[in-house]
């Protein structure tokens, strides 16, 4: 959806803007980290079970020896003041219920930073009425940061990346620009996340001021992009002015958050955000009959809001509705961001699959190369920290551990996953050559150039255009891919490439206009061929009608015998209709042949006393080729007269019909009738068998029973499954 039209495009390449991103996340990662190593550290984190306060002790913690892992704590004390460890301390700020308990939270914490920062000792109480005495370091050292800090950035910092990409490439499209504030509002949110839950007791009142709102706001701006896109993408189901209103909305509920205006019912936070989940399920419905008939919009909808409507009710459903109505959750915190984490990668993916043109591979490489810095970074780390190696043997282990298992697997992962793209040229041209070689007509060769079509690109759909099309041309940023027919009567639309994994670029193009040459040149070539044979069979077919077809007539008109006569008669029709069908390079309607066929019978029974009793369907949308409609003439015509002649019928009856796109026929009289068994085969009705079965049909000759046998030749033969244009 072009709405940013006015905006003008970034003048920066795509990896400048890659590198803007990666300087933002260097800047907030700084900012992250140098916060978190601002605070106290004792050794002691601490977590919730069971409603009760616990202390996790790391092993190297002053107070290792003298506090039991996992103990229950009861308080924090000093001379002065004694603080009650509640678990309310641990909650994270957006999943307090109520103003009331988020403004005793704020108060706790600054009672906490009060001792911490005070120079009275502190005390730990535990459960037991055990007193410990906490030894406080004034900072943290890095080795001494939690490792879900850690796995979240990265989390954060990929999905970040993935905005990014998708913006650049497509700057003035709603879908990418909401996706780019999603992901850069979820990423700020995230980096206040960490600080929040990988705090040991506290964190300075001063900080809580700014973070708990901009939290806040962040997760608002995350929700109403989301919203967004739901409403606008694949299909606009909302006005435009929509958007403005999800804004409003959202900075409403921030403000009304941050200044306790008024207290929503059961959670102040995730109370007024239930509807937008309501009506993002209702917009997934709308979506999903708008784009019905749309294969690539239709599993667009299905990938990108199923990725964010299932994460999405899964939250509040095990987290959201337990904590409204004063349950305990059935998941985490951290479970949730997981869950979003999943959210905006599910559109990331799917716009990347869908909607943006030439950035699957290139992203693909960005992603590999950022993950393998981010590999040899994180075993450096580790040998630093773990073995306490130095800083050269930490930094060679790095590089050779990532050498020996980073690297094979993402050249396996390239082999995986781009082996269509990786295929030449060169590699489909003996296939291409292979298949036109083969064609022996414009329909052939359109029908071949087609399937080539399908196997070069294997796309999700492909349709035929009644315009025309000069050139092949690139649609919707790749998406679709535009070639005209070899006779330029019409186009073909390829959409999704390679079942819409990939998109098309110019190198499907360039390479397209290539097989579309060379195809358009056999088939001229195979039409001046064909036309050159043409013409030296018309010229012996005028030379046997000037000549034979003269002869048949005169004997006609001279011989005596009437039976004698219409042998000649019909010798002369059959030489006719072999001249005239000679000259046919299309197949034939089979109606209108089926027509020709019960005037000639009709014909020939009034003129032998005949009674015809004609029976056909419905034949409209089938053909015959030339080659079916001559030796199909001459059977019907060979049993016709072997009724009349031998059986003498009182009645000759002819059924036509289609079944299984095959052509069955029945002609069957009443006459002096006998077992086909008893026949003596004459060169007639072997001629018969040959035709049929040259034809890829089938002939059977059968006796009816009584009351009255009857006579019966039935045959069928396979019939083109449409009708073309003559």
């Amino acid at each position: 959806m072009r709405w940013f039209a006015a905006i003008p495009p970034p003048k920066a390449s795509p990896a400048n803007a890659l590198l803007l991103g990666l300087v933002f996340i260097c800047l907030v990662e700084a900012l992250t980290l140098y916060l978190h190593l601002q605070l106290p550290w004792t050794g002691v984190q601490l977590a919730v079970k069971a409603q009760q306060v616990i202390g996790l002790v790391s092993p190297d913690s002053p107070v290792a020896g003298q506090l039991a892992n996992a103990s229950a704590l009861q308080a924090i004390e000093t001379p002065t003041a004694r603080i009650e460890l509640q678990p309310l301390l641990l909650i994270e700020p957006l999943s307090i219920p109520t103003y009331a308990e988020l403004n005793q939270y704020i108060a706790l914490q600054a009672q906490l930073a009060q001792a911490f920062t005070g120079d009275m000792p502190v005390n730990l109480i535990t459960a037991e009425q055990q007193r410990i005495t906490l030894s406080i370091k004034p900072h943290t050292m890095l080795v001494q940061i939690p490792a879900f800090f850690w796995w979240f950035a990265l989390t954060n910092i990929a999905g970040l990346l993935v905005g990014v990409v998708v913006w650049t490439y497509k700057p003035h499209t709603l879908e990418s620009t909401c996706l780019l504030l999603a992901c850069l509002s979820y990423y700020c949110a995230g980096s206040i996340f960490r600080l929040l839950i990988s705090r040991e007791f506290y964190l300075p009142p001063a900080w809580l001021k700014v973070m708990i709102p901009a939290e806040a706001l962040a997760m608002n701006v995350f929700l109403g992009s989301l919203l967004t896109i739901l409403c606008y993408y694949p299909r606009q189901i909302a006005a435009k002015w929509g958007m403005l209103a999800i804004a409003g909305i959202m900075l409403l509920l921030t403000l009304n958050y941050y200044f306790q205006w008024v207290a929503m019912p059961l959670h102040i936070y995730i109370t007024p955000i239930t509807p937008f989940i309501v009506i993002g399920t209702w917009l997934f419905y709308k979506q999903w009959q708008r784009t019905r008939g749309n294969p690539v919009d239709r599993t667009t909808v299905w990938v990108l809001q199923f990725s964010t409507l299932l994460p999405a009710w899964l939250i509040m459903l095990l987290y959201g509705f337990p904590l409204m109505f004063g349950v305990q959750p059935f998941i985490s915190e951290v479970t949730t961001r997981a869950l979003l984490v999943a959210t905006f990668t599910g559109w990331a993916v799917g716009i990347l699959r869908f909607r943006l043109f030439e950035i699957e591979y290139w992203w693909f490489r960005s992603l590999l190369w950022l993950v393998g810095g981010s590999v040899v970074l994180i075993l450096d780390l580790v040998l630093a920290a773990t073995f306490q190696a130095s800083t050269a043997y930490a930094l060679g282990g790095s590089v050779i551990l990532a050498g020996f298992v980073y690297f094979p697997l993402r050249q396996w992962l390239f082999e995986k996953i781009m082996p269509d793209e990786r295929q030449s040229l060169q590699a489909f041209l003996p296939v291409f050559s292979q298949s036109m070689a083969d064609a022996t007509s414009k329909e052939g060769f359109e029908q071949r150039w087609q399937a080539a079509l399908q196997q070069r690109f294997r796309p999700l759909h492909i349709e035929r255009l009644a315009e025309q099309s000069s050139a092949v041309m690139l649609a919707d940023n790749g998406l679709h891919l535009t070639v005209p027919s070899l006779g330029n009567h019409h186009a073909y639309r390829l959409s999704g490439k390679q079942m819409a994994a990939h998109l098309f670029n110019k190198a499907d193009r360039q390479q397209t206009e290539s097989l579309l040459t060379i195809a358009r040149m056999a088939s001229v070539a195979s039409e001046t061929r064909q036309q050159t044979v043409l013409a030296e069979r018309q010229r012996i077919m005028g030379d046997l009608h000037d000549s034979v077809g003269a002869q048949l007539m005169t004997l006609m008109h001279k011989l005596p015998d009437p039976e004698h006569k219409q042998a000649a008669r019909l010798a002369l029709t059959t030489l006719r209709d072999t001249i005239r069908l000679s000259q046919k390079t299309s197949p034939l309607r089979l109606v209108d042949q089926v027509a020709d066929w019960r005037v000639e019978i009709a014909e020939r029974a009034e003129a032998a006393g005949v009674e015809l009793v004609w029976q056909q369907g419905e034949l409209n949308g089938f053909a015959l080729s030339a080659k079916q409609v001559l030796e199909l003439s001459q059977v019907l015509r060979e049993a016709v007269s072997n009724a009349l002649r031998h059986a003498l019928p009182e009645v000759l009856e002819i059924g036509i019909s289609v079944k299984a796109q095959r052509l069955h026929v029945c002609i069957m009289n009443d006459g002096r009738v006998s077992l086909p068994a008893t026949w003596r085969a004459g060169t007639g009705m072997s001629t018969m068998q040959k035709r049929v079965h040259g034809l890829g049909g089938h002939i059977q000759f059968r006796l009816t029973a009584l009351p009255k046998a009857k006579m019966q030749v039935l045959l069928n033969v396979p019939l083109y499954a449409t009708t073309p244009d003559r």
